[in-house]
């Protein structure tokens, strides 16, 4: 193919002006001076004030408004015995790797601690899970747990929702 030189310079002349115009815009950017360096405050030989206590920490909410938007207002929360690294430690040991290709990942699973400390409605969270074998040995494990020590609500046992992620690594 063959092409008309008077058409390659119109092209060129056309192009050309528009090209340095973008160069300009790129410069502009480069050539902006550095921000200006703000000396640091002299040190101090004074000891640091010590802060304040705080107050009481305030009632602490249930894991239920991670699953359902809705709040409840709680005074103690259900406990594991021996707490939350006794509980996982417990998990872990109880979880039986189901057979066929290894997968990573957590499973929500989510259940009631009943006012007498019992777990109930064992389950997984919809749509946190792995596969159905995963899903399976996840619920398994937590349902081995011992009983919780149950929340309170108005200084009463009462039941209510937990979550607790399981880690196959």
């Amino acid at each position: 193919m063959r092409v008309n030189p008077s058409l390659l310079l119109l092209l060129v002349s056309l192009l050309l002006p528009a090209m340095a115009l973008v160069q300009n815009s790129y410069n502009r950017w480069d050539a902006r001076p550095p921000d200006p360096i703000v000396p640091l405050p002299p040190k101090t030989n004074q000891q640091p004030i010590a802060p304040k206590p705080s107050p009481p920490a305030p009632t602490a909410l249930d894991s239920v408004a991670l699953t359902t938007g809705r709040y409840m207002q709680v005074e103690t929360v259900p406990t594991f015995p021996g707490g939350a690294q006794a509980m996982y430690t417990l998990i872990s040991k109880n979880l039986k790797r189901p057979g066929g290709p290894r997968q990573r990942g957590s499973v929500m699973v989510q259940f009631t601690v009943l006012a007498s400390g019992a777990l109930s409605g064992i389950a997984v969270v919809p749509g946190r899970g792995l596969t159905p074998a995963y899903d399976a040995a996840a619920v398994a494990a937590v349902g081995r747990l011992n009983t919780f020590a149950p929340g309170k609500r108005g200084g009463q046992p009462g039941d209510m929702r937990v979550t607790v992620p399981v880690d196959f690594k």
